[in-house]
This record gives C-alpha cells, structure tokens and sequence, in this order.
C-alpha cells in the first residue's frame, strides 16, 4: 500500500481527503478562525481593484480639466480605502497568527494522542514509525500544517475571482494580450508542477533522515546518555554519525536544488519576455489613439495584477496540490489500520483461570518462531514461575497475555473464552505488568503511581508497603515531588531500586487480578532480587501472578514453574518435581546458581 501511494504522491485524489479531514477538524474547534480567514482575504480580494479604477479616473483628470475638487475626492477614496483595508487586514494577521500556534499545537496534540492509542505492535514496525515520522514532517516542516492548507484554499479562492476580474478589464481594451498570459499561465503551471514533483520526490526520500536527525539532534544529547558518553568516550562516534547524517541531508537538498534550477531560470525568462510583449503592446495601442492614458494606466495595472494573480493562482494549485501530499500523510496516519481485532464482550475484574492453547508466535515480517506451540493452564489464584535463559521466549510469552501482540498461531484463552473476543480497554484493567524495561515519566512520583486515578490514601499504603516511606517523608512535597529535573529543578533523581519499588506500587495500586513481575530486577544482584519478589508476593497476596526470570529467585513463591527453552516448555511443575529431573534444564540451572551463593558465602 505504501508503495501505492508514494506513484500516486502529485495526483488530485488527496487534495479533498485533506481539506475534509483538516479544515472540518479545525472549523470543529476554532471556528473564529474561518471567519478572520474570510475577511482577510475579502480585502484581499478588493483592494487591487480600488486602485486600478481610482487611479485611472486620477490621471485622466490631471491631463484634462484638472478639476481639483475631483482629484482631492479620488484621492481620498484611494487613500482611506488603503489605509482601512491595511488595518483591517494587519488585525486579522494578528489574530491568524495565533490560531496558527492553536492549530499547529492541536494537531500536535491529536497525533500525539493518536500515536499513544495505536496498537503496540506497530510501535515496533518499522513502516508505521516511518508513516509517523512523515506525518509530523509532512504537517509540520512542509504543509504548514490545516492552518497552511487553509491559506491556499482561501488564496485559490480569491484569485480565481481576481482572475476573472482582470481578465474582464482587459478583454473589453487589449484582447491579444489575455491569449498570451493565458500561453503563459499554462507554461508556468506546466514548470512549477515539474518543480512540486522534484520536492514531493525529495521529502518522500528524507523520513529515515529525518528521523535520524531527531535522534541525534535532540535524543542523543539526553542528560540520560552522559555518563556512557563520557566513561566510554563515545563522543567521536556521536560526532561522526551526526557528520554522515548531515552529510547525506545536505546531499538530498542539493539534488533537490539542482534538479529544480533549471526550471527556475525557464521561469524567470518566460516572465520577463512576458512583461517587454505586455508594456510594448499596451503602449503601441495608447500611442494609436484607442484609448486615454488613464486607460493605459488601468492596463499597465490590471495586466500587471492578473499577472500576478494568474502567478498566484499557478502558485496556488500547486502548493496545494504539494501541501495537501504532504499533509495526506497525516491522514493516513490517523487512520492507520489497528494490528489487534478488538472484541466487544464484557470482562469482570475478578480472578481468571488462563489457558494458552498451541500457541506459536513469530514477530511481524518474521519466519522465526519465538514460542513454538505452547500450551499451559493457570488456575485463578496460581503463581506462575517463569525461567529460562535470555531468549528463550519469556518476555514473549507476556507480551501475547497482555495483547501487545496476538499469536501467529493457537489462543489464549480467560475464562474459556478468546481475549481477542473480550473489549480491549477492559481486558487491560485485568493487568498490572512490571516489565524489566518499565518507564517512569517526568511528573509528580503521585502521578507516576496513580496517574489521572489519583486516591491518596490508597497511594499512601502502598507506598509503605513497597518501603518507599521514609524516602517520601523526606521530599519537601511528599508524593506531589517531581521525578527527574526535566522540567523542575527541585525534581528528585530516585536510585534504580527506588524507581523499580514505585513501578511495583504503581502496579499494586492498578489493584489488578493479574500481576506480572517480567525481569524488573534484572539489573539487581540475586539476593537482592529475592527480597524484591519476597516482598512482592506478599503483597499480591492471592492474586494470579507471573514471575518471569532467568534466575529462580522467585521460584520460592510460586505454585508452579514453567522453564522455558528455545520457545517451548521444556520442564513444568513444582520445585520439588524439577529438581529430581536427571539432567533437566531447572536441576542444573538451579545446582549453578545454588553453587555459585555457596562460593560467594564461604
């Protein structure tokens, strides 16, 4: 589909999806906007025409009866017109200016927001991260995003009829001259399109660079990546990339560049051999006798403006044409096509018994087999020990509970029933994960725990129970403290262990009937990590829960134990049943890291 529609980026069909889609959005909300945009370009419209039938009756009265009361009328009406026609449209600027920030903020807002609620499989797809990186570009770099489409939809309008004023002028004194700016209008449109085609054809190449820039322009000069940049002296490399990156963006501008000039120049000769044919003709037939200077005046103006509104008009088509592509990836984002099938059966926070039947996953785009026919049942209330090695398919296996992903193949089953069958937001308040890669955000640590469901005593408890008490007594500002110092100085900089107990608060206060603790602990030493899920499966208490690990510290806890092994289950049941396996994956995972503890003791 990509493909599709990069053959199809100069064609007509997406000027009108555009105009729905971002002119209906913006009337919706900033409908003032429209009405400025209207009177801005009704003087626009007028003011040109004021002056080309003011100005002729001026001269014709200066070179026959000189009447003075005449002039002085004429005069006024052309001055005052200019001068309120200025004011009024410098106000309306002043007021458009500001909706140009509102609308360029709301559409950021709306892609935002779009791009929050997209299924999670296509944050790691590589054509929809492209597909949004084009969307932000396109809106904001190249269309000028609804407020710029706007423009040009007013503009086209009011040339058109400045077009058809001009032309009536000059048609009733001077009809050879419309066939030649006619001639000369379809020339111009004919080189600004080729012109449009070239930049279409150099932004659909600078998404990857794009995105590249952002990461090493903004990104990479995260506080977050000091320490590794300066303790691996990674700063050349840093500098070399961000160097080849500019290198190969410059490279796309000067193709662009050079590709278009010589249509440019084209351009520049056309118009001045336009203007000698215009002036010349003009003057020959003043010179005959035909018509009066003030005639002369009034076609020396009105052909300068239609040609200038015919340019305007040429300008228009094609940058609208342009910018609606560009802006028609915005629409194609926000209506980028869901990767999960959401049901619409209704699903109780209550405990679930959960199957997974044959279930085999390979990612997107993928022939590997990450999880190779998996079936398991977890009676509600068990506590699943999940080990293996790095890559056996653990994460994986959470990631297809949690509906990030789907299964190439088989189901899973709550309740007897597929989770595909159930309404997707409900079955996301049947989990509480704490993923080993788990993010806090740059808010107040309450607002971390709790977000927009904020029950301060509830918080409260469980901010005791995960032992960040006392480090919360200490903050100036309790639980209303911002994390990090991205936007507060005062923020609080929290240790790894105290950003993972909030992230297991924030998962104890969803109050879910399924907890899954995914390797948060992974960067801990392992009797660390066992107080950690020790203190974590008190608090559960008899909710179902996953423990996932490469080590077996949770082992300890749980009802049962599920060993992972190249995408399957190799090894399933208690501790005491594996451990007598001869040989088996667990025994053997368990003697070398029992071994290792008895060496670090003694």
């Amino acid at each position: 589909m990509a493909k599709a529609d990069n053959k199809k980026e100069t064609s007509f069909n997406k000027v009108l999806p555009v105009i729905r889609v971002l002119l209906g959005t913006a009337a919706k909300k900033y409908p003032m906007f429209f009405v400025w945009e209207s009177l801005k370009n009704l003087i626009f419209l007028l003011q040109p025409f004021l002056a080309i039938f003011i100005s002729p009756l001026i001269v014709d009265e200066i070179v026959g009866e000189r009447n003075l009361s005449k002039l002085i009328t004429y005069a006024a009406v052309l001055i005052i017109g200019e001068f309120a026609g200025s004011v009024i449209s410098g106000r309306c600027d002043t007021l458009l200016n500001k909706y140009q920030e509102r609308l360029n903020c709301y559409f950021g807002v709306l892609l935002g927001k779009h791009a929050m609620e997209l299924d999670y499989q296509l944050t790691e797809d590589k054509e929809a991260l492209e597909q949004l990186e084009k969307a932000k570009t396109g809106m904001n770099w190249y269309s000028g995003g609804a407020f710029g489409v706007t423009e040009e939809v007013f503009l086209l309008i009011c040339n058109l009829f400045r077009v058809f004023g001009f032309v009536a002028i000059i048609a009733l004194h001077a009809p050879l001259l419309l066939v030649v700016m006619v001639v000369y209008s379809i020339l111009n449109l004919l080189l600004v399109t080729k012109q449009n085609k070239i930049a279409l054809e150099a932004f659909a190449k600078l998404s990857k660079v794009n995105r590249l820039f952002g990461y090493f322009g903004w990104e990479i000069v995260d506080t977050r990546f000091g320490k590794d940049i300066r303790l691996y002296d990674a700063k050349n490399l840093m500098l070399d990339s961000w160097r080849n990156n500019t290198r190969i963006s410059n490279e796309h501008w000067k193709w662009q560049a050079d590709t278009a000039l010589p249509y440019a120049m084209v351009l520049n000769f056309t118009n001045l051999a336009r203007s000698i044919f215009a002036y010349f003709y003009v003057a020959l037939l003043a010179i005959r006798g035909l018509f009066s200077v003030g005639i002369f005046t009034q076609l020396v103006a009105a052909e300068s403006a239609l040609d200038a509104a015919l340019g305007g008009l040429v300008s228009n088509v094609t940058e609208l044409l342009k910018k609606c592509n560009y802006a028609y990836e915005y629409v194609l984002f926000m209506e980028y096509p869901a990767a999960l099938p959401k049901g619409d059966k209704h699903i109780a926070r209550k405990p679930h018994e959960i199957e997974f039947r044959h279930v085999s996953f390979a990612y997107p785009k993928t022939d590997k087999k990450i999880l190779d026919d998996i079936s398991i049942k977890i009676k509600p209330g068990e506590h699943l020990s999940i080990v293996g090695l790095n890559g056996a398919g653990k994460t994986t296996f959470i990631k297809l509970l949690c509906r990030l992903y789907d299964p190439t193949s088989g189901e899973i089953l709550v309740d007897g029933i597929n989770i595909k069958e159930y309404d997707y937001k409900e079955y996301m308040q049947q989990l509480s994960p704490v993923f080993q890669d788990f993010k806090l955000f740059a808010f107040t640590m309450g607002e971390n725990i709790a977000f927009d469901h904020m029950d301060k005593k509830k918080m409260d408890e469980y901010i005791d129970m995960v032992g960040l008490g006392e480090m919360v007594e200490k903050l100036e500002n309790g639980t209303d403290t911002n994390l990090f110092k991205y936007f507060d100085e005062k923020g609080v900089e929290p240790s790894g262990g105290e950003q993972q107990k909030m992230a297991i608060a924030r998962a104890l206060y969803k109050d879910s009937p399924i907890m899954i603790l995914d390797e948060p602990t992974a960067a801990l030493d392992p009797l660390a990590e066992y107080e950690v899920y020790r203190q974590f499966h008190t608090l559960v208490g008899g909710k179902t829960a996953f423990y996932i690990s490469h080590r077996l510290s949770s082992c300890k806890f749980c009802d049962k134990i599920a060993v992972f092994s190249d995408g399957h289950i190799a090894e399933y049941g208690t501790h005491d049943e594996l451990i007598r396996i001869p040989f088996g994956i667990y025994q053997e995972m368990f003697e070398a890291q029992a071994k290792y503890y008895r060496e670090t003791s003694a």
